[in-house]
């Protein structure tokens, strides 16, 4: 067999091959993995974390794990059923006529390990269900023709592996961008961009590079300083203004202003964001981000003038919220948009920073406060374990609610919101990422439709939440006269007895916490309900 060999050859040793269902426990285990394994999933659907990264498991899904990976089950993960190939791949070294075994890479590093996406899945599940029966026979075990298959499998797989396409990008924003990523440090223009993608004309460039990547050329560059300048900030004994001039800026002041708008604090407090002290200014608990990620907030302040509040009481309150806050001395204040028209007094305290609202992007905005306050690896874990809780809770939702359809209501002072399927946190979660069915009036197409109790039709649906908004402004009072609305008994979920009141949904759906407490609530609601179809 080593005959055909030169001086340096690939070997893969195949230890043994199994099939198996695992997990076999309901609890969440981890493992570490103690060899070179290739993984083949035949059945089983759900999740599971490589290496902290979340993976989305399938059936006809092909992995490659390598020694000292960690594989982690969520609770109440699905069992798969899998082949599991144990191996060693070595390298054969020719020294002296003579050959020595070596430690290799798996698959010659010509794989990765994880997921091996594959053009034609079914012609490898062939494959190794031939190899395993053939393993099974006693007399076929360390056969040549075992050894055989083997090799061929490991050769299919390296040249069935499908790779994902990339994003094709005309030659000359190409060209354009590696002239940016080159000179960033320099003084460029938009000519010397334009010359550099071929020597077309300014603005017909501008216009190309927009359409390529959805943003303008000087937006570009300054989002590659930006990058680069955050790098350097990060660094040990870094100083503001050798990385203005580091990044292309002749000005300090300049740079940091820039830096600001950009990052949303200056350069000096983005190099203590590990150790500055946070003040939420927020209607969408923002403070829950922070405690997503560890930390707990010197001062949280809600300014909004809600409904029902008087302007006498709200201008105690405002002058005592504003009050405490001055008093938390926070190095910055982290604040929505319903904050904004206190711009101005928040910067008699310290440095606010408004997070973009142009979408209604919950995660963008956790993202955003894990970086400035450097937990960025911290919220990358969180949103694992969300996903994971996403995934497992979904399923049994799904299973348990069969084909009953859910609409989530909220009602204040002046209509009854009829929440949609899109566009909004909440809708997001329970619709897209829970994939739990609408109820037939739900709309499809925005976040809410609004009624009076009048306007009310029989909502199709077999389970309903209402949160009632507002209560202080008189919200009590539109509730009891939809109760008393010729069609409220008609609805399957008043009739069956599956309605419930719930908190507010709405803001919580903003952060991870809250996205928790959801899924928790409507775990216990639909399981109750069902069980025991009592009334809320």
């Amino acid at each position: 067999m080593l005959s055909h060999l030169s001086k340096a050859d690939s070997v893969y040793l195949l230890s043994s091959i199994r099939k198996r269902k695992f997990p076999k426990t309901c609890k969440a285990i981890q493992v570490k993995l103690p060899a070179y394994i290739i993984c083949f999933i035949t059945e089983g659907e759900g999740v599971i974390v490589i290496d902290g990264s979340l993976e989305k498991i399938r059936p006809f899904q092909l992995y490659l794990f390598v020694p000292g990976m960690i594989l982690e089950f969520p609770e109440e993960s699905i069992i798969f059923e899998y082949y599991g190939i144990w191996f060693e791949p070595i390298l054969l070294m020719k020294r002296k006529g003579r050959y020595e075994a070596i430690p290799s890479l798996p698959l010659s590093g010509t794989v990765s390990p994880g997921n091996i996406p594959l053009h034609h899945p079914h012609q490898i599940h062939q494959q190794i269900v031939q190899i395993f029966n053939l393993s099974q026979k006693e007399h076929r075990r360390g056969s040549g023709e075992l050894r055989i298959q083997f090799e061929e499998l490991i050769h299919n797989m390296m040249h069935n592996k499908s790779e994902p396409p990339a994003a094709i990008l005309d030659e000359r924003v190409e060209q354009s961008i590696l002239y940016i990523e080159q000179h960033y440090s320099d003084k460029v223009n938009i000519e010397q961009l334009a010359e550099a993608a071929g020597g077309i004309q300014p603005i017909a460039f501008s216009r190309l590079f927009r359409s390529e990547t959805g943003i303008s050329p000087v937006e570009y560059l300054s989002n590659v300083r930006m990058t680069r300048a955050k790098q350097m900030l990060n660094m040990k004994n870094s100083r503001v203004k050798e990385v203005a001039a580091a990044v292309g800026f002749r000005s300090e002041f300049y740079f940091s202003r820039m830096f600001q708008r950009n990052v949303g604090v200056s350069p000096t407090l983005y190099m203590k964001r590990g150790n500055l002290k946070v003040a939420i200014a927020s209607s969408l608990r923002f403070e829950d981000h922070l405690k997503s990620v560890g930390l707990e907030s010197v001062c949280v302040i809600d300014l909004f003038h809600y409904p029902g509040q008087s302007k006498e009481q709200y201008a105690e309150l405002l002058h005592g919220q504003l009050l405490k806050l001055k008093q938390s001395n926070p190095d910055v204040i982290i604040a929505d948009h319903y904050h904004m028209e206190f711009k101005d007094e928040f910067k008699k305290t310290a440095t606010p920073v408004f997070l973009d609202f142009s979408i209604w992007d919950w995660k963008a905005n956790f993202l955003k406060i894990a970086e400035l306050v450097n937990r960025e690896h911290q919220a990358s874990e969180m949103l694992t374990r969300l996903d994971i809780e996403i995934e497992s809770t979904g399923q049994t939702l799904r299973r348990i609610l069969g084909k009953d359809r859910i609409t989530i209501m909220q009602v204040n002072h002046r209509a009854i919101g009829i929440q949609g399927s899109v566009n909004h946190p909440l809708n997001e979660l329970v619709y897209g990422e829970l994939a739990l069915t609408p109820g037939k009036q739900v709309p499809t197409e925005m976040w809410r439709m609004e009624l009076q109790p009048k306007s009310m039709p029989v909502l199709e649906t077999e389970h309903l939440f209402i949160h009632q908004h507002h209560i202080l402004a008189g919200s009590e009072q539109l509730y009891e006269e939809l109760t008393r609305m010729f069609v409220w008994p008609m609805i399957p979920a008043v009739r069956d007895k599956k309605l419930r009141r719930i908190p507010n949904w709405f803001v919580m759906s903003w952060t991870p916490i809250g996205r928790q407490q959801i899924m928790k609530e409507l775990m216990e609601a639909i399981s109750l309900s069902n069980d025991h179809n009592t009334s809320f």
